[in-house]
């Protein structure tokens, strides 16, 4: 499913997710989507600009969990 010949499906396929994704962006203002697996994220990031989302906007769990952790003391 990931082949790009098939990329009008996926788009397809990705609309209702888009949807959603919109909605708790204008509600809650949401500017990330974390993804489980590599696959997910393969297919979002070719996705998400289609539908107008930045594609640096989905990433991996660990990904999120890592922007997260501060380390040591801020001077």
């Amino acid at each position: 499913m990931l082949t790009d010949d098939l990329l009008d499906l996926r788009v397809k396929g990705a609309l209702p997710r888009m949807e959603v994704l919109q909605q708790v962006k204008d509600e809650h203002g949401v500017n990330f989507m974390a993804t489980i697996c590599a696959i997910c994220k393969a297919q979002f990031t070719k996705v998400l600009p289609i539908y107008g989302f930045d594609r640096r906007m989905v990433g991996g769990v660990h990904q999120l969990v890592s922007n997260a952790i501060i380390l040591g003391e801020d001077k």
